[in-house]
């Protein structure tokens, strides 16, 4: 009998060393050292799943939604942050301190980067909404309207949410946003007093750092597909120019009134480019044309039905990747915008 009891003792004693030892710090420290991206999200993935204390397993998820953006996974990584931001406990030892509502913001920055604007319209209708944080409600607004930019589909779709970010950029109370709110007039509308602006405003921000060529903006289906009137380039304006920028600004805001570089180490092991995806169309005309369009420039293009958990069916132009990897190089030589899919 007393043989029996201390076995069970001593297996009381491993299980409980074992729960110990799988917390979110010690997994996170594991995926570093692993040879690729790849191999670091599949094991957290899996230890994740195995963590019992909440504030672990909150904190693992988090760091997991983390990989997965850095790799451009971003549907999994939104599923993962929204996990997270619905475990109710506390942060844990070692990990990030983020509360859910900056996990929900997560999850909708990363719906929006893979074009998923269904979901994340559906994240900011959440409980979010309540949040009595001014910086949360600002980056609401922001990611409100990249919502409506992600839905564009030609020039005509950008003029309110256009209007409205000038708005926004001359507000108060959406000052802690306001480098990505003149970031993203600077994208889509090409004028280089955005760019001044950030760089008199906000010198040390990685916004700026884009503007003036320094910083790459991540390969996101969102940017690639944005609709855009020419191809905004660093350029840094006069005094003039910075004035007229503010002057435009202030004038939209009267008008209204009147009516965030994770880095990841690269490995020999990572995944080879299948295709590059040149187009995304909730109308499969609009896709027909687009792929004619690329077929006639010399290139074989040809279109991929995608139904999105929503049900929605987008119609994706495809060209293959090539035996050398360069297809995107040739792509983007010959005017087309274009992104890689693994």
């Amino acid at each position: 009998m007393k043989k029996l009891l201390l076995k069970l003792a001593f297996l009381a004693f491993c299980t409980t060393a074992f729960s110990e030892e799988l917390s979110a710090k010690k997994i996170a420290d594991n995926a570093v050292k692993k040879d690729s991206p790849q191999e670091a999200v599949q094991y957290v993935a899996a230890e994740a799943e195995k963590i019992t204390v909440p504030a672990e397993k909150r904190a693992a998820y988090a760091f997991l939604g983390s990989l997965q953006e850095a790799t451009a996974d971003f549907d999994a990584a939104q599923k993962s942050f929204a996990k997270a931001a619905g475990i109710a406990a506390g942060n844990a030892e070692g990990m990030p301190k983020k509360s859910s509502e900056r996990l929900v913001l997560d999850a909708i920055r990363c719906a929006l980067s893979g074009g998923n604007w269904e979901s994340a319209e559906n994240y900011l209708n959440s409980a979010v909404r309540n949040s009595k944080s001014t910086e949360i409600q600002a980056t609401i607004k922001l990611y409100e309207q990249w919502a409506i930019l992600c839905k564009a589909q030609d020039d005509s779709d950008l003029k309110e949410p256009c209007e409205m970010l000038k708005t926004y950029a001359n507000l108060e109370s959406m000052k802690s946003v306001k480098p990505s709110v003149l970031l993203t007039l600077w994208y889509i509308t090409a004028e280089s007093s955005y760019a001044d602006l950030l760089n008199k405003e906000f010198p040390s921000s990685m916004e700026t750092g884009i503007v003036n060529g320094k910083i790459q903006i991540y390969p996101a289906p969102f940017w690639y597909f944005l609709p855009r009137k020419t191809v905004a380039t660093p350029k840094i304006s006069s005094e003039k120019e910075i004035s007229s920028a503010k002057t435009e600004v202030q004038e939209a805001t009267a008008e209204t009134s009147n009516a965030e570089t994770t880095e990841k180490k690269s490995s020999s092991t990572e995944s080879k480019a299948k295709h590059q995806q040149l187009g995304l169309f909730r109308d499969k005309t609009n896709a027909q044309n687009f792929a004619d369009k690329v077929t006639s420039k010399g290139f074989k293009a040809y279109i991929q039905k995608e139904t999105k958990p929503s049900g929605t069916i987008y119609f994706l132009v495809i060209v293959d990747e090539n035996a050398e990897g360069t297809m995107g190089i040739k792509l983007k030589n010959a005017g087309f915008e274009c992104y890689p899919v693994f």
